[in-house]
């Protein structure tokens, strides 16, 4: 099943509309934060796709603001734990937040924060780390998102693209 993955719009409700119509195809759209509002209200211009988000360090705890700080699904057997990561001083590393993903029994670990593309695999813990970018305010760059494909078979593919 194929996942677009969006992460830190701040504010660019243009650009989340732009990348999730261009991916017309993938109907699970996942975001990690710093803008789950302005995301989560696309929900009614795209009823045909499933959003998913948590809450960034800049989404405020208001009661308006809906969303956790983290969530774990599975999918083929496949566990994904998804956060915004600033809890686990990603921007540092992301040493902490790999741990926390194990404890929880994850294979891939997604997180925003960063505002940074990262896609990698741990052989040592067969852990998948991701981080799609920032599609509102890349720090270098065009702004990014990330696909993540998990596969019949368990498989897990990672990818980034960026808007024109």
């Amino acid at each position: 099943m194929l996942f677009l993955v969006l992460s830190d719009s701040h504010g660019r409700r243009d650009l989340l509309r732009q990348v999730i119509a261009s991916h017309g195809d993938i109907r699970h759209v996942l975001f990690l934060g710093d803008g789950i509002e302005e995301f989560l209200a696309l929900a009614d211009e795209f009823p045909d796709r499933h959003f998913r988000a948590v809450r960034g360090n800049m989404d405020g705890f208001s009661l308006a603001t809906r969303g956790e700080e983290e969530e774990v699904f599975e999918l083929y057997g496949v566990r994904v734990m998804m956060a915004h990561g600033h809890r686990y001083g990603v921007k540092g590393g992301t040493a902490a937040y790999e741990a926390h993903a194990r404890a929880h029994g994850a294979r891939v670990a997604i997180y925003g924060h960063t505002h940074v593309p990262e896609a990698r695999y741990d052989s040592e813990t067969g852990l998948y780390i991701f981080n799609p970018g920032s599609i509102g305010r890349p720090h270098h760059g065009k702004p990014s998102f990330g696909l993540l494909d998990v596969l019949p078979d368990g498989s897990v593919v990672l990818s980034h693209g960026e808007l024109a």
